[in-house]
């Protein structure tokens, strides 16, 4: 072999090395349990027997006034054949009517017997239908590579601890090799959340794939942060989020004297004491991260002044359960987060989500802090499973607890009537290591199941192989 050809094949081999550690987890299904496990997965769920078929629901089109941005009409298509599971529920042979963006008529299979002569059918049959699956919390959309700075979106470089008027939908890149990544393991939607300070910012539901915008509603909620957010002190952190909300109600009652100049000094600007007017009104939900029993106290004494509040986090959260529950408070947890990794972690516990569902908490999962890896969340689910967590409460903590945590409930979460159509098929079930979606469908469209690790994998796997 001439030397120069053996420069050309050692630099093929060195792009190879550096693909197959990103392409690895998409060419074959993960061989490991996620970062923080101490326990291999177990073989996550029992196969449960599907109910007989229900009744077919009504409702086929969605009032004006609750349409989102992108809705549009279409012909009717309609799924046929496999095993729906949603919203606790499992129907077997079932039948799924969607029309442009939204699902129109859920049913078992009496509902063929509709079906019109020469429609657009799909049989699947043998395969599972679940809802499309919800990231919370994630930089999807507002981060690109973690450690370039030009490639970051999701916090202003700036000293304030306050940022509530800051938008995260007005910064989404719909052009993130993030996207496909993570719609293609069964991600259709996000809670895209601006990071860092007291207060972040406001939280953006977008649809992983979708025109004219990715974005489905903009600040569906606010995202703060407990713990010892503000000067090292988590007292000093508090004091100043209790200054803030005064300082709010005081800007609302008396805002004439304050644009006159005629006013005490107010601890946020203008804009961030208005945007967070409807937190304190209770119509926004205020997303707090929340991991010790002291901070999960605090989260649970503002909600009892009648805040609506999400917790992100809650290492220790199992030991406030039954005060959680108590004050419906909705618990968003990564099972793999079991090793202490300060103070706030001690204590911390693989079996957390099923404590916490056990005592009547709405208890929610995520992969957090890792926008490239939210796909792993059905892992997230299948570790849950293993430790007590009931495979329909697991399914709807990635699905239906999302959106009801951030007030999207009317549009996500489940497979029903007047519902977007994001919709996942699997051959097996979600929550088996072994299995990836065959199909994922957002606003009514089956996407590509392709993405740019896809793509480099296709160019130079056969080259490997020769």
């Amino acid at each position: 072999m001439s030397r120069a050809r053996s420069r050309t094949t050692m630099m093929i081999l060195g792009a190879l090395a550096v693909w197959l550690g990103t392409a690895a987890a998409i060419a074959a299904p993960p061989a490991s349990a996620p970062r923080g496990s101490t326990a291999a997965v177990r073989p996550a769920t029992a196969p449960r027997p599907a109910t007989a078929p229900r009744p077919a629901t009504a409702p086929t089109s969605v009032r004006r006034s609750d349409r989102l941005p992108f809705d549009r009409d279409g012909a009717p298509v309609w799924l046929t054949g496999a095993e729906l599971r949603s919203d606790g529920r499992r129907t077997a042979d079932a039948v799924i009517e969607l029309r442009g963006t939204r699902i129109a008529t859920v049913g078992g299979p009496e509902l063929r017997a509709k079906i019109p002569a020469g429609a657009r059918t799909i049989d699947l049959t043998g395969k599972i239908v679940t809802p499309g699956i919800v990231a919370v919390d994630t930089g999807i959309g507002l981060v690109e590579i973690d450690a370039e700075g030009s490639t970051r979106d999701d916090a202003p470089s700036v000293p304030d601890p306050v940022r509530a008027a800051f938008d995260a939908s007005s910064a989404i890149h719909d052009d993130s090799a993030l996207l496909d990544v993570n719609a293609i393991e069964g991600i259709t939607s996000a809670a895209v959340t601006p990071q860092g300070g007291l207060v972040s910012g406001q939280v953006a539901w977008i649809d992983l794939v979708g025109a004219p915008s990715l974005v489905s509603r903009p600040q569906v909620a606010m995202r703060a942060h407990l713990g010892q957010s503000v000067a090292g002190s988590r007292a000093a952190a508090l004091l100043e989020l209790r200054e803030l909300f005064d300082d709010v109600a005081f800007h609302r009652r008396n805002k004439g004297a304050y644009d006159r100049n005629q006013s005490r000094h107010l601890s946020a600007h203008r804009l961030d004491l208005e945007a967070l007017v409807p937190v304190i009104d209770g119509r926004m939900p205020l997303v707090l991260s929340a991991d010790g029993v002291a901070d999960l106290r605090a989260a649970i004494a503002l909600a009892k002044t009648g805040l609506r509040v999400v917790v992100i986090g809650g290492a220790q959260a199992w030991r406030l359960a039954d005060e959680l529950a108590a004050a419906k408070i909705t618990v968003f947890v990564q099972p793999s987060n079991n090793l202490p990794g300060g103070l706030d972690d001690l204590g911390a516990r693989i079996d957390n989500a099923a404590k916490l569902a056990t005592a009547g908490v709405e208890v929610g999962l995520a992969v957090l802090g890792d926008a490239h890896n939210a796909r792993n969340v059905t892992q997230e689910a299948g570790l849950a499973v293993s430790y007590g967590l009931d495979p329909d409460r697991a399914l709807a903590a990635i699905t239906s607890v999302p959106a009801r945590a951030y007030g999207m409930d009317a549009h996500y979460g489940k497979v029903a009537p007047g519902q977007v159509a994001n919709l996942v098929v699997w051959g097996g079930d979600p929550f088996e290591l072994s299995q990836r979606p065959e199909q994922v469908w957002i606003r009514g469209n089956a996407i590509a199941m392709r993405s740019r690790q896809s793509a480099l994998r296709d160019r130079y796997l056969p080259r490997v192989r020769r």
